[in-house]
């Protein structure tokens, strides 16, 4: 257990921190075209879909679960734009520069601009909606101590609560974590998004609870998750490029260059299972708190 002596930060105060990030980041898409924009506002909604999660218990039941059910939508919203910004910067580019003339090429580039396009005016436009105005609000309430249950003042409550989730994410992250050689395209994601969940318990656990123990954990699960996201990338580059695929004809040029850059780029991933079992191994043998 942490330090009983030191004031432990109200759920309170992490949802006033993550609400701000939130808001920042809508302010950065209104303005701001670049790839960073998009990243921003994924990450915020992430955080705050992980803290009503691992908060809950401690929330009207109504209230979390339409702010966590808006936040899943615009988090999709936002994804399907960042992934865009990722296949053009970090795939479509690179095959430009290697094949400046190839016509199909440029012509696929000029399809995921112009879907760019659509996508982040989409975006904005849904970020100054009712429904996006009404997830600000509810999330706003979550900033005020009165708004929670009386239990989020108990200092050993809440550090219980972050105890008993880290326990049940690891256990998750477990049930793949001893196949993983053996895991598939699929369940490999699976494996990847269940570590992302133990990491956000872990960080709010810290921001509550310091610990050095909580620290080291989350630094080597921090150095497993970066080995897997070249994984991920790929995986987002596939599903966009299939999408713009359902608008192509079958057998032609940009189809099959389409199909050839989802090869590369899953080609390109060179998954060391050994070392992923290592860092995998190194972060279990550590105590999350």
């Amino acid at each position: 257990m942490t330090d009983a002596l030191n004031p432990v930060k109200h759920p309170a105060a992490i949802l006033a921190e993550v609400m701000d990030e939130i808001e920042s980041a809508r302010a950065f898409v209104a303005r701001d075209n670049a790839f960073d924009s998009a990243q921003q506002m994924r990450v915020a909604l992430r955080r705050l879909r992980s803290a009503l999660t691992l908060f809950r218990p401690l929330l009207p039941a109504d209230h979390n679960k339409a702010l966590l059910e808006d936040a899943r939508w615009l988090s999709a919203e936002v994804t399907r734009l960042r992934d865009l910004y990722l296949l053009w910067q970090d795939t479509l580019t690179p095959a430009r520069v290697a094949l400046p003339d190839n016509a199909a090429l440029q012509a696929l580039e000029e399809k995921v601009l112009a879907r760019i396009d659509s996508e982040r005016e989409a975006l904005r436009d849904q970020l100054g909606s009712a429904r996006v105005n009404e997830l600000i609000d509810r999330g706003r309430d979550l900033t005020e101590q009165a708004f929670w249950r009386p239990a989020a003042q108990s200092r050993d409550k809440l550090e219980t609560l972050c105890h008993e989730t880290l326990d049940l994410r690891l256990s998750q992250a477990l049930k793949h974590g001893e196949t993983l050689k053996r895991l598939d395209n699929q369940a490999r994601d699976s494996f990847r998004k269940s570590l992302r969940k133990l990491r956000a318990t872990a960080e709010f656990t810290q921001l509550m609870f310091a610990s050095k123990k909580t620290k080291a954990f989350l630094k080597q699960l921090k150095k497993l998750l970066e080995s897997m996201m070249a994984a991920r990338d790929a995986s987002a580059v596939r599903e966009r490029l299939e999408d713009l695929m359902r608008d192509m004809e079958e057998g032609s040029a940009e189809r099959h260059i389409a199909q050839e850059l989802i090869k590369a780029k899953e080609a390109g991933v060179g998954l060391d299972h050994k070392r992923l079992q290592k860092l995998w191994r190194a972060t279990v043998a550590l105590p999350p708190y």
